[in-house]
């Protein structure tokens, strides 16, 4: 109820007899109003009420308050309920998530363990190769010792058998230039007949170097036949002195021939003095004093090194070496013997010597 709402009573009626008298205002709760002149009791107990009504509007509005309070507080325990509900709904989220990881925690653990176990097998497995890898370094050590052993042994052996080799060839002497002809065929039998190589030799000698009366051990053709082309000669003198007898007129006997004699080596020395032999030609230019004592060269009496065999060098058998170091430039000229200036077969004019095949009634008869 608004308190300020003013009451006020009508002044009573004139013309009862009643002389007129001015109304008492009161302010009372609900306002000021008129308070009639009553009799004590009723005015004490209207005051009584009066209050008792302010009591109760003060009561209500009191009540009001705090329904209105109550009201607030089951709203925000509404919103606090909803918000419960939330967490709630997010903490069962939550747990099944940390029971998610829990699992995967578990399972990263079994196979942490498992690899632990696979690390430890394979650290076991690493010492035990290491272990292995070490024995087999020394194993290793050992037949790379070896094996530089057996190449000591085997180029000792190689030098061994070179060295062999050019004292089985000391006697002999390689000729070259000396037409082979074309080998006919025995009528009889239907084989070629073979070509009498010591006569056709012995003439040589005998008609460009006027030589005879010399013993040989062997004579024959180098390598197998190629057409169009003679093979060199072999000869393998009986007395050395009769070899250096040879060799020493070649130089006089067949100068400006086609003709050429020269020393046989092993093929391994042939290419060690082909490899020397342009020092050895530039030191004679020079005017130095040069000369080769087999594989080895001396200018002015100072040995000089033969360079290192380049890798990938064709492997020749021993008389296609020797035929092919007859007639290259080095092999023979002022050290190993004489060889004339041209090193092709001349089969034409001067300096050509033919023989027939040996056979019956044929052939070249020895002087």
């Amino acid at each position: 109820m608004n308190s300020d709402i003013t009451y006020s009573l009508p002044p009573p009626p004139q013309g009862y007899g009643i002389p007129h008298q001015s109304t008492p205002i009161v302010q009372g709760a609900y306002g000021q109003y008129a308070s009639p002149t009553l009799p004590g009791d009723v005015d004490s107990r209207l005051d009584s009420i009066c209050r008792k009504l302010d009591s109760m509007t003060d009561q209500l509005r009191s009540n009001t308050e705090q329904l209105r309070k109550l009201d607030l507080m089951e709203s925000r325990l509404s919103n606090l309920e909803s918000t419960t509900v939330n967490i709630k709904s997010d903490m069962e989220g939550m747990k099944k998530g940390m029971g998610e990881m829990e699992k995967s925690m578990n399972f990263m653990n079994k196979q942490f363990e498992k690899n632990q176990e696979e690390i430890s097998e394979l650290r076991k497995y690493v010492d035990v190769t290491s272990s292995d890898t070490t024995k087999l370094k020394e194993s290793e050590n050992l037949l790379l010792g070896e094996i530089s052993d057996i190449k000591n042994e085997l180029e000792d052996l190689k030098e061994r058998h070179i060295d062999l080799q050019s004292r089985s060839m000391r006697d002999n002497l390689v000729f070259t230039g000396i037409v082979e002809p074309q080998r006919e065929v025995d009528m009889n039998t239907g084989r070629p007949i073979a070509e009498d190589t010591e006569s056709v030799l012995r003439d040589f000698l005998d008609a460009r170097m006027d030589i005879r009366d010399i013993a040989f051990h062997r004579v024959h053709r180098m390598g197998k036949p190629i057409a169009g082309k003679s093979r060199p000669i072999v000869a393998k003198f009986v007395l050395f002195k009769d070899r250096e007898k040879v060799r020493k007129l070649a130089k006089e006997k067949l100068s400006g021939t086609a003709f050429g004699i020269n020393e046989q080596y092993p093929r391994e020395i042939n290419e060690r003095r082909k490899a020397l032999y342009p020092t050895f030609k530039r030191a004679k230019q020079q005017g130095k004093r040069a000369n080769f004592v087999l594989d080895k060269l001396f200018v002015d009496g100072v040995m000089i090194e033969a360079p290192p065999s380049e890798p990938g060098i064709r492997s020749t058998s021993q008389n296609e070496t020797t035929e092919q170091t007859s007639s290259n430039p080095g092999a023979g000229t002022g050290v190993d013997g004489y060889r004339g200036q041209s090193n092709r077969v001349n089969t034409r004019g001067r300096g050509q010597l033919t023989s027939r095949p040996r056979g019956r009634g044929a052939g070249p008869r020895r002087r």
